[in-house]
């Protein structure tokens, strides 16, 4: 039985998440209303104050959850993991104008975060040895966010551990596959590639972001995002992307055939190649009208690495892919 001092809890929690997301959206509009006049030093006053005071209201959620009995953690759990790939996407899409130094900064702060819930699973939601599984989807948070959710149930102490996708889709742990996604399924959605191996993935569309970890031996083609990409950890991958912000880390021997509105970045890379967007494929130009990407800006060729200072020498780390070396793909 749920006691009134834990609802009470859920309650402020979920109606705090609500209130969170319309002033999200409010500074999105105001942001872009604002963006012409708007310094480099004024964005990052103004991520550091939104980052850190979400940083700490998630911090406070989390203190209230380690008070909770099951049930409503489980809840709650869902609503800080919730908040925090929200952080994480307000870090990605804020990298083009941070210093290396509030990057890490900020990216150390989202892993507390995340290690913090990590520890209060396993000591209040252990898993249990002999358990059975099935899974069911649930609508939460009044609109808020759809989440898929898979438990885990023991049918002696009821326990449930709880995996979570907020308003995210995409692929891991694969091998040798074709994995191919439509538009009515990454529109306007977070798409997440990890884990992959010797695997060809198309995604027919206009996602929001992608965040791609961990991959080899890939291909990887996508229709225009709205927002930005996260690469990390990948090798021996060709990528076919168009976006507005990319950022790539500790990325090598891989091909990107892109066309990015802002200077692509990367960092703590070796021996990356680059050429222009080059996916043909029906509806496409319909998906650059639903990113609002304009076609007619282009910085494919202009790449900033974060770990190349010189001003007079070009970096080692990243080439110009040759014309008679690169790949026209059609579908």
């Amino acid at each position: 039985m749920m006691d009134k001092s834990n609802t009470h809890l859920l309650e402020q929690m979920t109606e705090r998440m609500k209130q969170r997301e319309s002033e999200r959206l409010l500074q999105i509009e105001s942001k872009k209303e604002t963006n012409g006049a708007t310094s480099n030093t004024e964005m990052v006053s103004d991520f550091s104050k939104t980052f850190y005071e979400t940083k700490q209201n998630i911090e406070e959620d989390l203190r209230k959850a380690g008070d909770m009995d099951k049930n409503h953690l489980l809840v709650a759990l869902v609503t800080i993991k919730s908040d925090i790939q929200d952080l994480q996407k307000y870090l990605s899409n804020s990298t083009l104008f941070l210093c290396r130094y509030d990057i890490r900064r900020a990216q150390e702060s989202i892993q507390e975060l995340t290690r913090q819930v990590q520890e209060i699973e396993e000591k209040q939601l252990p898993k249990k040895k002999f358990a059975f599984k099935f899974r069911k989807t649930k609508e939460i948070l009044d609109g808020v966010s759809s989440l898929k959710i898979e438990d885990t149930i023991d049918s002696s102490s009821k326990t449930i551990d709880i995996k979570t996708y907020v308003n995210t889709c995409g692929y891991s742990d694969k091998m040798n596959e074709i994995l191919v996604m439509p538009n009515n399924e990454i529109f306007k959605q977070d798409v997440m590639l990890s884990n992959l191996d010797s695997c060809t993935v198309k995604l027919y569309g206009t996602p929001s972001t992608i965040h791609i970890s961990c991959l080899s031996n890939c291909t990887v083609l996508s229709g225009p995002v709205a927002t930005s990409i996260l690469i990390e950890s990948c090798s021996n991958c060709t990528f076919v992307l168009p976006c507005q912000q990319l950022r790539i880390h500790n990325t090598k021997k891989s091909d990107f055939y892109i066309h990015v509105t802002t200077k692509a970045i990367i960092e703590d890379c070796t021996m990356v190649q680059f050429a222009p967007y080059n996916w043909h494929y029906d509806e496409i130009q319909e998906h650059y009208k639903q990113s609002g990407l304009d076609l007619n800006r282009n910085h494919w060729d202009e790449i900033d690495d974060f770990n190349w200072l010189s001003s007079d020498k070009p970096s080692p780390n990243w080439v110009i892919l040759k014309e008679r070396d690169r790949t026209i793909v059609w579908d």
